[in-house]
């Protein structure tokens, strides 16, 4: 099948998709994952391992929308009213999900390097998987607050750490005489990636802030968001340095430092509801249910205890903050899906550890296929149940109540 023919059909099956899913009361997301299940190479065979390759360029430019938005969330009024409370929440879910992660891996009998290795994958917290669901119940309240930040810390301490542990790594498993020299290459990869990324995202960011003045009409606000986040991530890409860095920065700085942000973002968010649906279904295309049969006791455990470490962690982080007891114990739910960022570490991984690379996959991708399939429906639950979510879909509206299923 041609690719342009395989976007249409994402498109439509994505249209279908969300009617299905509001009439059987799960969130759309999670309809457009399992319908990318179905059309994809595990099922039907509609969307080809060919054409995942070929279209993989809208997963990135969806994903750099995504974390353009929730960058700007990062405005200062709005974190200095939820920051130093989500920071603590940030580092107790995402060290606790690390640390149980790492010894029931080892537990298992997994070597410590790999133990270390999943036990970063395991701290992350899809972003773009949360913040559909919160617009599709456009969700307003305490915890969709906090959960917006927390996503955004939560992904920039994963990368922070995955380059501490790999630098670490691989100083550890380098020859003795050439010790100097990896040493120097990890710390300057890792301080490439993140300084690097941030300076490119906020210098796009200023550029951004001076055109904007001389975009009058709507039209232009969007052409000019839309181009801005694709040069931010094509050129991290070009440059070696993170997507999600830069386009996490871009946002911060368009709503701190221009005066123009709030046009520009809902500009760019007219453009949204396509790229999101063919993100989902092609990230669902690429799931491969089949995997969860062959966990095995190490997967067993990484599923378990990442869930665990996600949501106790959350509710210990919670402690003593000016919340209600619900929303403490809830936000957690709205925490464990996982999706792009650990694929993406899962392929750094393999490239820099080949070792380590069957084992890392398998138990990864077959753990992203659960946690991207519940995460959405325990996180709506959590929205119903606290009261945030604040507009049910249709065709749900003319029911008589709004409680979850």
């Amino acid at each position: 099948m041609n690719e342009i023919l395989s976007v249409g059909l994402i498109l439509m099956a994505a249209l279908v998709a969300g009617h299905l899913a509001q009439l059987i009361r799960i969130p759309e997301v999670t309809g457009y994952l399992l319908v990318g299940v179905v059309i994809g190479p595990s099922a039907l065979d509609f969307i080809s391992h060919g054409n995942l390759a070929t279209l993989g360029f809208l997963g990135d430019v969806a994903l750099g929308l995504i974390l353009f938005n929730i960058g700007a969330i990062f405005e200062a009024g709005n974190f200095r009213r939820v920051g130093p409370g989500v920071v603590r929440v940030t580092l107790w879910e995402a060290t606790l999900a690390f640390v149980l992660v790492a010894a029931a891996l080892l537990l298992s009998g997994l070597s410590l390097p790999l133990a270390l290795l999943l036990g970063v994958v395991a701290m992350e917290t899809a972003p773009a998987t949360t913040l559909m669901v919160l617009n599709e119940y456009d969700a307003r309240g305490p915890m969709t607050d906090r959960l917006l930040a927390l996503v955004a810390l939560n992904n920039m301490y994963v990368l922070m750490t995955f380059g501490l542990v790999s630098a670490a790594l691989t100083f550890a498993q380098s020859p003795g005489d050439d010790w100097m020299w990896s040493g120097y290459s990890a710390l300057h990869g890792l301080l490439w990636t993140t300084l690097g990324s941030v300076a490119l995202g906020a210098l796009l960011g200023l550029a951004m802030d001076f055109w904007a003045t001389r975009a009058k009409e709507s039209g232009e606000a969007m052409i000019l968001s839309i181009g801005t986040v694709l040069i931010a991530v094509g050129a991290s890409r070009w440059l070696g340095l993170s997507p999600l860095f830069a386009t996490l920065a871009l946002g911060a700085t368009v709503a701190n430092a221009s005066e123009h942000g709030g046009r520009l973002l809902k500009a760019l968010g007219r453009a949204d509801p396509p790229l999101y649906a063919a993100f989902f279904v092609l990230a669902g295309a690429e799931l491969v249910p089949s995997s969860v049969l062959g966990l095995g006791a190490a997967g067993v455990a990484y599923t378990v205890a990442r869930a665990v470490g996600k949501i106790v962690g959350a509710r210990l982080g919670m402690r003593d903050q000016n919340v209600a007891p619900l929303v403490r114990s809830q936000l957690g739910f709205c925490i464990v899906s996982s999706s792009s960022l650990a694929v993406g570490l899962t392929l750094q991984i393999r490239s820099a550890f080949p070792a380590y690379a069957t084992t890392v996959t398998g138990i990864v991708l077959a753990a992203v296929v659960i946690f991207e399939i519940a995460g959405p429906l325990l996180m709506r639950r959590a929205l119903f149940l606290t009261g945030e979510a604040t507009t049910v879909p249709t065709p749900l509206d003319p029911s008589t109540s709004v409680e979850p299923a």
